[in-house]
């Protein structure tokens, strides 16, 4: 199944139990209706008071990639962040964006609210003790006062106690604030006397569970023979607890579940089932059914399971250390090494699918002034360093809008969970990385994942200072490169030009400086920059050039006398096109403009001065040229738009050039550029398809068809017509007529 759409996730962390359920009931049910599921995750879910610098807020930063993304719509779970700030950080994001966006947990003016169904968990549990084990005197530890969730569990305890005709007073009621402390005071109490001893406590949390059974154990009581103890969340802790809890599993996995179906809603207006299974108890020890078995819902189950997964985390560790991977990171003299160098670390990730590293295209920062980085947010197009895949890499090395998240989305794909984590160093936002699974369940994003992602940061930084030494070792504060094209940006160009000029005028030679820029910007969604830098270094490899601007290019071309200027910017425009059509495989390229400079100065300022007059001329001609495409691009949409009601008429092309007041060649080229196929195709396309509608839906004669058609000669129609449908109109006919029959 191809996905269809995309939708965003955003979550503190990836770590717990209770993380990797939410996690799968969201993406099994978004996948299951055919959306990528991006996830954004700051890794870290950070607590102000406890911990907050660079590094936390570089992790954090990843969460501002949403406004930038074109997402079907967003799922914030912001009941599971710690700090408020990060929280409302995250809403501002939000408030960009024009797609439906879901909240879950958390009231916020403007935005849904989902909150998880949390009342029948606790229902069933308490409906065990009652049922099963004959309890009649029951204490609830329930979380905070007034809280949502506390309060919808401790609904679920007193219906069913009520169900049973058991009313529970206030003081056997405790708020236990979801922690470790007061119940363990409670057990404390119970062993002392203080407070009487139940037949059972439900606890609203494992956690609570957990160190409630430890205090009363400890203090003498026994669970479950003296007093028998559940919990809820179907965590870790109940199953390493000693004696295995009884709990509620389910509660996670289903909320995330139903929060994409609800999303799912106001995306489309239409409902849709959960896939998700509903709570269920889990039956432990703590509870006294003992010997139960309950296929996976057993203790066994769950410490085989965390065994496994230890093994299998140890196993990839050992690995991951074996790689030197530091070292070799920070080894790197280019970016291309750099790639090769993650590409090799990266095959210890055996359960992702993709791996992709996205560069901030402004990632080299300033070489001017090394302090001047990227420090929030991220820049509209992303360069695409690796794009890592199992039998094979796809392209990569090349810009591409922020918008579209990944390129690999905009190609035909299988659903997948995608988990995007940041990437940054002391203080500098470097990109992202941007993991693949097509099950959620071989999502881990542990200490393995962030030491590599950190890495590869580190390397990042390390390639960036040595770029700059290695380029520029004597001029350091005067000469940058440019990232993308490996050209010389506009202050190295500046900083060379003069003195190259010098050394050719000396030589008797002109020195034109030639600028060059394009458009449409970008060829298949992608920034073809790269590229074209790349070619002109190919065909001036003895010449200064360089890249001023994110379009515009500059060549210095030294013309010996009697060389021809013009005919030099032609050659040179013609193998940067012949170079795009074979990189893109595409055969209509960008038009190019150009505008020349004479150099006749060799100060830094009058060529600085030249350079800045020229590139004004340049976006001028540039404007000038657009505007005019735009102008006749109309012209020729509303021409086709006739062309397509009526066939039948003489469509042709030198009329229809002199009615746009230009050239037929110029026609045959904006049409081509506006609509891919040539106008020629077209006019027999459309006229074709028509046919083919007369011949399935009336009993016309085929020279009548012809005719309303625009062919005045039958035999010209009939040779098109099976040249482009493989078969006779007669043999159509009788085709279509058995079909529809």
């Amino acid at each position: 199944m191809g996905a269809k759409g995309k939708i965003g996730l955003i979550l503190p962390e990836i770590n717990s139990a209770l993380d990797h359920a939410f996690l799968e009931g969201a993406c099994d049910q978004g996948i299951s209706l055919g959306y990528d599921v991006i996830v954004y995750t700051g890794i870290f879910n950070s607590l102000r008071e406890v911990r907050f610098d660079q590094y936390i807020a570089g992790l954090e930063n990843i969460y501002t990639l949403i406004c930038s993304h074109h997402l079907n719509g967003v799922l914030f779970a912001a009941d599971r962040f710690h700090t408020d700030e990060v929280i409302q950080q995250i809403f501002d994001s939000l408030r960009q964006t024009d797609v439906p966006c879901l909240v879950l947990g958390r009231e916020e003016p403007g935005f849904p609210t989902f909150e998880a169904e949390e009342h029948s968990g606790m229902y069933q549990v308490t409906k065990h003790l009652i049922q099963r084990h004959g309890c009649r005197k029951l204490y609830c530890i329930t979380g905070l006062p007034n809280h949502v969730s506390s309060m919808e569990r401790l609904g679920g305890f007193l219906d069913a106690c009520e169900e049973a005709g058991i009313y529970p007073q206030e003081s056997d009621v405790f708020y236990g604030h979801f922690w470790k402390d007061i119940p363990e005071q409670i057990g404390v109490h119970i062993a002392s006397g203080a407070l009487p001893c139940p037949d059972g406590i439900v606890c609203a949390s494992d956690v609570m569970a957990a160190a409630l059974v430890r205090s009363l154990t400890a203090h003498g009581i026994r669970v479950p023979e003296d007093l028998v103890v559940t919990g809820y969340d179907g965590g870790m802790d109940a199953a390493v607890c000693d004696p295995p809890l009884t709990t509620v599993q389910g509660r996670d996995r289903q909320y995330g579940a139903e929060a994409v179906c609800r999303l799912h809603t106001m995306m489309t207006g239409q409902n849709c089932a959960c896939i998700c299974p509903a709570q269920s108890v889990w039956i432990g020890k703590s509870c006294g059914c003992t010997g139960m078995k309950h296929s996976e819902n057993d203790e066994g189950f769950w410490l085989e399971r965390y065994v496994y997964n230890q093994m299998q985390r140890n196993a990839e560790q050992q690995a991951f250390i074996a790689t030197d991977f530091i070292h070799r990171m920070t080894e790197a003299s280019d970016l291309q090494e750099l790639s090769d160098r993650i590409d090799q670390v990266g095959h210890i990730f055996t359960k992702a699918d993709w791996i992709d590293i996205c560069l901030c295209r402004d990632w080299q920062g300033n070489a001017r002034n090394p302090d001047d980085v990227r420090q929030y947010g991220f820049p509209e197009q992303m360069y695409l360093l690796l794009s890592k895949r199992f039998g094979g890499n796809p392209q990569s090395g090349f810009l591409f809008p922020t918008s579209q998240i990944l390129p690999a989305l905009q190609t035909s794909h299988d659903p997948h969970v995608l988990v995007l984590t940041s990437l940054h160093c002391d203080g500098q936002i470097l990109g992202f990385t941007a993991m693949g699974f097509q099950d959620s369940r071989a999502v881990r994003i542990d200490e393995t994942y962030v030491s590599w992602c950190d890495a590869v940061s580190n390397g990042l930084k390390v390639l960036q200072q040595r770029i700059r030494v290695q380029l520029y070792p004597h001029h350091l504060e005067q000469l940058e490169t440019d990232p993308v094209t490996g050209m010389l940006n506009r202050e190295g160009f500046l900083f060379r030009l003069p003195e190259v000029t010098a050394g050719y005028l000396k030589a008797g030679n002109r020195c034109v400086l030639l600028l060059l820029t394009y458009y449409p910007d970008q060829i298949n969604q992608l920034d073809p920059a790269a590229a074209i830098g790349e070619a002109i270094r190919s065909y001036h490899t003895h010449r200064l050039c360089c890249r001023i601007e994110d379009s515009i290019f500059a060549v210095l071309m030294p013309m010996q006398p009697g060389e021809n200027e013009a005919a030099s910017i032609v050659d040179l425009t013609a193998f940067v096109e012949n170079s795009l059509r074979a990189r893109f495989k595409i055969r209509q390229v960008p038009e190019f403009i150009d505008y020349t400079v004479q150099l006749t100065s060799t100060s830094r300022e009058a060529v600085e001065q030249q350079l800045e007059q020229g590139v004004l001329q340049l976006m001028q001609q540039k404007q000038t040229v657009q505007n005019h495409y735009l102008d006749y691009k109309a012209q020729i949409i509303r021409m086709r738009r006739r062309m397509v009601v009526n066939p039948q008429l003489e469509w042709n092309i030198s009329d229809i050039a002199e009615q746009l007041c230009i050239s037929k060649s110029h026609l045959q080229r904006l049409y081509k550029q506006v609509f891919v196929s040539s106008i020629k195709d077209d006019i027999i396309s459309v006229r074709l398809k028509r046919a083919a509608q007369l011949l399935s839906h009336t009993d016309l004669r085929i020279r009548e068809v012809a005719l309303q058609c625009g062919y005045n000669n039958e035999n010209h129609f009939m040779r098109q017509f099976r040249e482009k449908t493989g078969m006779t109109a007669t043999d159509y006919r009788k085709l279509h007529r058995q079909n529809s029959a």
